[in-house]
């Protein structure tokens, strides 16, 4: 038979059998919306549904159905539930659907305007750059561009006042920007309903990764991607290959030595390898998971590739002290590898083809293909608008290609001042990482060449005094005032430049406040010692004579694609967007201010680094190596991820104002969510959770081991993603933890789940507020993201282990002894009335002792609690006559 009908009649016989089951699906989910209790109040009009995916979960023995809702016919947009199905048997709904509509308030679905139309009304109300270059999907041009291409497709549209609209959904590339625009047009007066950029950027911020979320592009994801459980595909042994790469778990350059490793795929998840998509096999870095190479100029197109030959040997030198253009290919090797790792791992707890991972082939187990991972290295710097310290992933609907885009980080030395006087000081070269603060004009090739005087007063926070400034570098301490001011009085007395130095306490960087339109001349940071060298001379009235130079030729970059933690975190973006709701519409910080990609992303990323000797002790940083930081260093989040609470005391109450002013996609300033502070925040939750599962069932960094406590809660995030709601908050993110160790094991750790979340706030009685994540306006007030509720407590029916581990709170023998204030902030008093001597012990919520001191009972004595975080705590006081244990809630 000839090969390509057999493939065809295998996938229609596959089709046919996926329908079948989904339509047994959908009667079980016809009957429930029909009998469940909860939902009888529904209208009938609002019961109707497609199914979207069905996924045949290994881990969960049961089918993860997602449901889009339908009001005549047509889909309501992000309105979708999730259902676990067992053997015709709904075990778990997560229930998406608006019920409370009033029918009489749905417009026609006969539309007023084309999508045509209503592209050009959000164009002109938008003021957006070169309309004309832009076409809708579907529409006949020879200069058809992907680019520039417009998806649209018709949805019902719920408002924030709650008003239903039939309207368009359109989602593009903006050109000449990395912006993903999705707008929401009234498809009746073109009135435009909803704008966000896809792409979450944090330019304001060096110490920050990004993502893009799309949203669906008009492609209908396969409605039931499923097959017979016996198939007959026969495919050939993947070719071999090997790579000289930082094989995981292997952080970064900082963490290890490059090894060779050979075929490391995992025949199940990859079972053509790493470079056949079953129909062409290839010998550069390009197969059916991964496509890597170079994007210099941020055209999305292919620029280098590493060619391994006919044998397939990625083996390339590499030496990170060297101008990156001598190592590409050896760059590109470990993007490739690190991506394909993270396809064949997460396969195994479950981001398969029907839970819309991402390949080329899926060979006939279902799911849409020809979404291999775009992965490229090295991306978005032109001359003329250079970009670094970046990294983000793309994460399209089911059958549609990701886009992973990796870039240069700043050197970890940038040498921006050079000293031609005096002579014995011409070897100084002082570091400049950032050389040019953001105020004034940046820094050049040619420089600034000048002598250089002590600013009077050195501070530079008033008007100079100085006679000697004009036509000089003026140099000046850090601190007291901001750059801008002090950068001013320079200018005002005639220098043209200012070269800052650290005082002895600064932090070694930092950032540097925000531009001033009125600041003309350049300015430079170095560290205290450097700074000191340089006024030692200057006291002695010796001529010191220097050059700002900011030439990037030079700069001995640092690249993210060897930076294994990085790709880890991009790539489990994708994980948690397909795996949720519609699979890639549902984390969207612009309608959830508790979207927490981010911090799947930090813990997947954290997951796959572990090292063999790591324990609950160690703290971890994040981006350590891209960063320019050492390891130990607390890397890019607000502190290191950690156990400890004297390490990272933060809690669900500490998301409350994290906020951040920046620009949408029109250059307007907002103020919007901080998504990176508050996913750490979700991270460390699940962090902790880890080892908790880790000192139940044991430690292991090799996730091949299922029985380990490590493998055990990776599974148990994984199948939450999958159990989770559109858009969800912290509390149904729990919930959906809470829901898969239910459906896994009957709700054996159950106990141990809450525990863990209550100690970080999350416990039973923790509210999210409202949702919206962005507004419009900087130092914008923002009420959402200051309205999250904070609870320590646990169900009622795991507080008999609580009080095995607490000591029991009770009275003191002394009637009128007594411990204040409560709630307490930084301090507590003790005021016990009795003789001598005593001591007070503190326990957490878990029972662990965190605070033990000697204090006099015959007077009120008073005991520093500044060092913990906010949560509830037993105190224990006991000396002569006296036992008295309290509770006391720490509220910062």
């Amino acid at each position: 038979m000839n090969k390509k009908l057999q493939k065809l009649l295998t996938v229609v016989a596959s089709c046919g059998f996926a329908l079948s089951l989904a339509q047994n699906h959908q009667e079980t989910i016809k009957k429930y919306l029909n009998d469940d209790k909860s939902l009888r109040s529904m209208a009938n009009e609002l019961k109707d549904f497609e199914i979207l995916n069905v996924d045949p979960s290994a881990s969960l023995k049961s089918d993860v159905v997602v449901v889009q809702q339908k009001i005549n016919g047509l889909p309501l947009y992000n309105k979708v539930s999730t259902l676990l199905i067992k053997e015709g048997k709904i075990t778990y709904a997560s229930m998406g659907f608006a019920n409370q509509l009033k029918i009489s308030g749905i417009p026609d679905h006969k539309v007023s305007l084309s999508p045509e139309k209503a592209f050009r009304s959000f164009a002109e109300s938008s003021n957006l750059k070169t309309p004309e270059i832009y076409h809708l999907d579907g529409t006949d041009r020879k200069e058809s561009s992907e680019r520039n291409m417009v998806q649209s497709k018709l949805f019902y549209f719920l408002s924030e006042d709650d008003q239903m609209h039939l309207a368009y959904q359109l989602v593009f590339d903006q050109a000449e920007t990395s912006n993903m625009i999705e707008a929401i047009v009234d498809a009746h007066t073109a009135e435009v309903l909803h704008v966000e950029n896809k792409t979450i950027s944090e330019t304001f911020d060096h110490n920050m990764f990004e993502h893009h979320d799309e949203a669906d592009h008009g492609q209908k994801t396969v409605a039931y991607p499923m097959l017979p459980k016996k198939q007959n595909f026969v495919l050939a042994p993947p070719a071999n290959a090997t790579y000289n790469v930082f094989a995981l778990p292997v952080d970064s350059p900082l963490f290890g030595s490059r090894s060779i490793v050979s075929n490391p795929w995992d025949i199940t998840a990859s079972p053509q390898g790493w470079h056949s998509n079953g129909t062409t096999s290839y010998t550069i870095s390009r197969g059916n998971n991964v496509y890597a190479y170079t994007d210099l100029n941020n055209s999305n197109s292919v620029g280098a590739t590493a060619n391994g030959g006919s044998t397939r040997n990625f083996d390339f030198p590499l030496d990170i002290n060297q101008l990156h253009t001598s190592y590409t290919s050896a760059a590109i090797t470990n993007l490739f590898y690190a991506n394909n790792m993270m396809h064949d791992i997460f396969y195994k707890y479950g981001f398969t083809e029907s839970a819309r991972n991402f390949q080329t082939n899926n060979f006939g187990k279902g799911g849409s293909g020809n979404d291999a991972v775009l992965a490229e290295a090295r991306d978005g710097s032109t001359a003329s608008k250079p970009t670094f310290n970046n990294a983000n992933f793309n994460s399209p609907a089911d059958g549609k290609a990701p886009r992973m885009q990796m870039y240069l980080w700043d050197p970890k030395v940038i040498n921006g001042v050079i000293v031609s006087a005096p002579s014995d000081l011409t070897a100084l070269k002082p570091n400049t990482r950032y050389t040019s603060t953001g105020l004034g004009p940046q820094l050049t090739v040619a420089g600034i060449t000048g002598d250089v005087k002590v600013a009077t007063p050195l501070d530079g926070c008033t008007a100079l005094t100085n006679t000697n400034l004009s036509g000089k570098i003026a140099m000046m301490q850090r601190g007291t005032c901001d750059f801008a001011v002090k950068v001013k009085n320079a200018q005002a007395a005639g220098a043209k430049a200012v070269l800052f130095y650290n005082a002895p306490n600064s932090p070694n960087f930092g950032t540097f406040g925000a531009p001033d339109a009125s600041v003309n001349i350049p300015s430079v940071l170095i560290q205290n010692g450097d700074g000191i060298t340089l006024k030692n001379k200057l006291d002695q009235n010796i001529n010191v004579n220097i050059a700002l130079k900011r030439d990037p030729s030079t700069f001995i970059h640092m690249d993210a694609s060897l930076d294994n933690g990085i790709i880890a975190h991009e790539y489990a973006h994708g994980i948690s967007n397909r795996l949720t709701g519609t699979g890639s519409s549902c984390l969207s910080y612009d309608v959830d201010n508790e979207q927490m990609g981010e911090g799947w992303s930090d813990f997947f990323a954290l997951m796959t680094t572990m090292k063999p000797t790591d324990n609950a002790t160690i703290s971890r940083g994040i981006g350590l190596f891209a960063a320019g930081q050492e390891v130990g260093d607390g890397g890019i989040r607000p502190a290191k991820y950690s156990t400890d609470f004297s390490v990272n005391n933060y809690t669900y109450g500490r998301t409350n104002g994290m906020k951040v002013n920046a620009k949408d996609m029109f250059e307007n300033p907002i103020t919007k969510a901080h998504v990176h502070s508050i996913g750490f925040v979700w991270a460390t939750m699940l962090w902790d959770l880890h080892w908790k599962y880790v000192e139940k069932y044991g430690f292991s960094n090799d996730l091949s081991n299922t029985s380990s406590g490590s493998s055990k809660v990776l599974q148990l995030v994984m199948d939450a993603l999958k159990l989770q709601p559109c858009n969800p908050t912290f509390v149904q993110g729990r919930n959906a933890i809470l829901a898969a160790d239910q459906a896994k094991t009957g709700g054996v750790d159950k106990c141990m789940i809450w525990k863990a979340f209550a100690k970080r706030g999350l416990g039973v009685n923790a509210a999210p507020g409202k949702l919206k994540g962005q507004w419009s306006g900087a130092d914008h007030a923002a009420p959402d993201l200051n309205d999250q509720v904070e609870d320590f407590t646990v169900p009622a029916e795991c507080n008999t282990a609580a009080k095995s581990a607490l000591p029991e709170a009770g009275t003191s023998s002394k009637n009128n002894a007594s411990i204040y204030p409560n709630p307490a902030k930084n301090e507590i008093f003790i005021d016990a009335n009795a003789k001598g001597s005593g001591f007070v012990k503190i326990y957490d919520i878990s029972g662990k002792l965190v605070k033990e001191d000697k204090v006099s009972l015959s007077e009120k004595s008073g005991v520093n609690i500044s060092n913990l975080a906010d949560g509830v705590y037993v105190v224990k006081v006991q000396g002569l006559g006296i036992d008295l244990k309290e509770k006391i809630i720490v509220r910062k």
